[in-house]
């Protein structure tokens, strides 16, 4: 089992402990958080590891008919992912949205559409990530649409947010065996199921042992990134963390 890291524990002035995490695991960052000079000095200082970027969600809105700029901002995203060779750029279909749904939807489908052939163009696998909460009301595609969506793009991958699933109420392990073969990655992260804490696995209600299961069953060698945004401030408590996570689930 691959495992990646998301920067999003590690913001700010406490970059730095990524540094010194072990070549073994991998690096996902949010690329729109920083300059390209920024970016070039900390993949330099990664090493050689496996790196995945998450593509723009807080400058881009996908389901925001007045934000007209999100192709330009995903064509820079998806030059840099092929620059650094990363394996995947991760898109959010939406985040707030407001208006009629299934014109939004359709906006929403035509602008996915445009990142898709850009990301095909660069040779950069996009994956479309499950976003959106029940409790905050930004829930744009519920499960059977989601799957409906990507049922639309039988060509993308898909990368599961166990936290967001949860707070939604989907069935974690069925969705997993839906998508099989399609799941190329998953962000771990566990919640009580009415917000999206982002808190480390076995923190919240998520039954990760059904989890991992399914996983092993259905979709081996998806990536599973650690979601996190709290719990660990430095890299050797961190990879303690996951060992003792393969050991509890028998992931070895």
């Amino acid at each position: 089992m691959r495992w990646e890291i998301s920067d999003l524990l590690f913001a700010g002035f406490t970059k730095y402990a990524l540094r010194e995490l072990n070549k073994d695991y991998g690096i996902e960052f949010f690329y729109e958080f920083g300059k390209d000079y920024y970016w070039d000095e900390e993949v330099a200082a990664w090493g050689k590891r496996s790196l995945s970027i998450h593509g723009p969600c807080v400058a881009v809105n996908l389901a925001d008919n007045e934000q007209k700029n999100y192709a330009k901002i995903f064509a820079k995203t998806l030059a840099y992912a092929k620059k650094i060779k990363a394996g995947f750029v991760v898109v959010h279909t939406n985040e707030a949205w407001q208006g009629e749904r299934d014109q939004v939807q359709n906006l929403v489908v035509r602008r996915l559409r445009n990142i898709l052939e850009m990301g095909e163009q660069c040779g950069v696998p996009v994956l479309i990530e499950n976003v959106g909460l029940r409790t905050k009301q930004n829930l744009l595609f519920d499960l059977p649409e989601f799957m409906a969506l990507l049922d639309l793009f039988p060509e993308a991958g898909v990368l599961l947010d166990t936290g967001h699933a949860h707070v939604n109420g989907w069935d974690i392990p069925a969705v997993i065996k839906a998508l099989g073969k399609r799941l190329v990655a998953c962000h771990l992260h566990d919640n009580s199921g009415q917000g999206d804490e982002h808190l480390p696995i076995g923190q919240g209600s998520i039954d990760w042992q059904g989890y991992f299961k399914a996983i092993k069953k259905h979709a081996p060698k998806a990536v599973q990134v650690l979601e996190y945004c709290r719990g660990f401030e430095n890299a050797a408590d961190l990879e303690q963390h996951i060992q003792e996570l393969q050991e509890k689930y028998n992931l070895k």
